[in-house]
Parts: structure tokens; C-alpha cells; sequence
């Protein structure tokens, strides 16, 4: 390729991920079930950001030990729980910390993830030794059970939760993007920036990032869901959010001892973690099958 040649190629490369990336919204609103999934989960982020305009009972403040077990219906729709707090409030405010939890976890991970899966994939050499070393030893403990070993440590707490579960996360986006430099960066048009004099940062955040920017949605998104159900587990385990903050994961751990003369304690909470993973991974799905250049028929 000579000089000429350059420049016009970088140009060509940017323009067509800007129009892969208008097809891949048109070929998603074509299929029905991510959308669905899309919809569910920006409906309940809309929940959440709402919480205190849609929330019929303040989730702490309105207990009322005498209304405690009541069952669904009348002022409590939902019913209310052990402490006499209305359920569909707590569920409401429990979007809250649950959708926190997956965007913030999922934040860091990216971040780290993708920073060392640069460095990784672009330099190679030792770096990509020592990285790539990390990773491995950090995916082969169990997720879940690491994240409860890195909470006993630090103790439990929302930040604390934060922590563990975006230090779990981290070695998935970095192997990712560290697969997709290798097989990008002796490529044209990042042979062509070179040549041009780009430095490697530019090279990194201007040419090679913005091409590894769909699988990382993809596995965000269904990471979202993943850091979800740990924090649920957390929770549940009286590792994560801490009483009487209202969370999914600790609304089951306080019903499970009422749970056959009071089913809706349980109930509830695990039907919105249930619906709100369902909405992730339909919506994970389909970002996979229009952003995957691998799975395009």
C-alpha cells in the first residue's frame, strides 16, 4: 500500500463501522424477542430512576409490625413482609440496587478488562505473558465463590459487593479483547496508521477499540444479568446488601423462613430477578447474532 493509499483506507475502515454498526439497529428492530428484552429493561430502569415518584410506601420508614404478614391485597398490593414493609415498595426500590450493581460491576470489569486486553493483544511479548497468566489463574476459581472469599476478606457491604464481583468479571472482557487485537492490529488500516507516524495510543483508542466495541456490548450485556443474580446470591448469603436497605437478593434471604405461610416474600423478588436476567439475555442474544460478524448468514 503506498502513502496515497493510507489514509484513504483509515478513512474507509472508520466509515464502514459507523455503517455497521446503522445495520446492526436495523437488522435488531427486526427481531422481536431483543426488542422485547430491550423494552423490559428500559421500562424497569425507568422504575428504578422513579423509585420515590412510584413507590406507594417509603421501604423502611412505613413499617408497621402490625401489619406484618399481610397478605396481598388492599393498601399492600403485594402484601407486606416479617416487619410490616410494603413489598411492591421494596421491589421497587430493590430495582435500584439491582440495576446499580449490574451497570457498576460491568463498568469496572470493562474498564480493566478492556484496558489489559489492549495492552495484551497490541504489545504481546512479556506483557501478554504476565496478563494473560493473571486471567487464567482468576478464571479458573469459581466466580461466585471467589467473589464470597474477596467479601469475607473486605466485609460485607454495597461497595464492598461493587468490588468483588467487577475483580470477578475483569479476566472475561480482557481475554475477549485481547482475541480480537491479535486478530486486528496487522490488519490494513492499522498498518496504514502506523505508517503515518500514529502513535500507539492512537492507534489503540482510535482504530483497534472502536473495533472491539461489539463484543464487549455483548458480553456486558449479559454480564449485567450475570453481576445481578451474584449480588442476588450475595445478598442471600448476608454478604451483600445489608438490612433494612431494600435489595432482591435480601428480600428472599428474610422470606425464605416464611415461605409457606407467607409465599409472596419470596415470590415477588425472584419473579424480577427472573424477569429482569430473561430481558438481558434475550437482548444479549440478539446484540450477539447483528454484531458478530461470525454468526451473520
Amino acid at each position: 500500500m503506498n502513502m496515497a493509499e493510507q489514509p484513504a483506507a483509515v478513512a474507509a475502515k472508520q466509515g464502514e463501522v459507523l455503517s455497521q454498526w446503522a445495520l446492526a439497529w436495523r437488522r435488531l428492530r427486526r427481531m422481536p424477542g431483543p426488542m422485547i428484552g430491550l423494552c423490559v429493561f428500559v421500562l424497569l430502569a425507568v422504575i428504578a430512576l422513579c423509585a420515590p415518584l412510584l413507590a406507594p410506601m417509603d421501604p423502611v420508614k412505613d413499617a408497621n409490625v402490625m401489619d406484618a404478614l399481610t397478605a396481598p391485597g388492599g393498601k399492600f398490593l403485594l402484601g407486606a413482609d416479617h416487619a410490616g414493609r410494603d413489598v411492591l415498595s421494596r421491589l421497587i426500590y430493590g430495582a435500584r440496587i439491582s440495576l446499580t450493581v449490574g451497570i457498576v460491576v460491568q463498568g469496572i470489569a470493562v474498564v480493566i478488562g478492556t484496558v489489559l486486553g489492549l495492552l495484551a493483544g497490541y504489545f504481546g511479548g512479556w506483557l501478554d505473558d504476565v496478563i494473560s497468566g493473571v486471567t487464567t489463574v482468576l478464571q479458573a476459581f469459581p466466580g461466585l465463590l471467589f467473589a464470597i472469599a474477596v467479601m469475607a476478606v473486605m466485609g460485607p457491604g454495597l461497595y464492598n459487593v461493587f468490588l468483588a464481583l467487577g475483580l470477578v468479571g475483569w479476566p472475561t472482557v480482557a481475554r475477549l479483547v485481547r482475541g480480537e487485537v491479535m486478530a486486528l492490529r496487522e490488519r490494513e488500516f492499522v498498518q496504514g496508521a502506523r505508517a503515518l507516524g500514529a502513535r500507539d495510543a492512537r492507534i489503540l483508542l482510535k482504530h483497534l477499540l472502536p473495533n472491539c466495541l461489539g463484543p464487549i456490548i455483548v458480553v456486558v450485556t449479559l454480564g449485567i444479568g450475570g453481576a445481578i443474580l451474584s449480588e442476588a446470591s450475595l445478598s442471600f448469603l448476608g454478604l451483600g446488601t445489608q438490612p433494612p436497605t431494600a435489595s432482591w437478593g435480601a428480600m428472599l434471604a428474610s422470606g425464605r423462613d416464611y415461605i409457606w405461610e407467607a409465599p409472596w416474600l419470596t415470590l415477588y423478588p425472584g419473579l424480577a430477578i427472573f424477569v429482569t436476567i430473561l430481558s438481558l439475555n434475550l437482548l444479549g442474544d440478539g446484540l450477539r447474532d447483528v454484531l458478530d460478524p461470525r454468526l451473520k448468514h
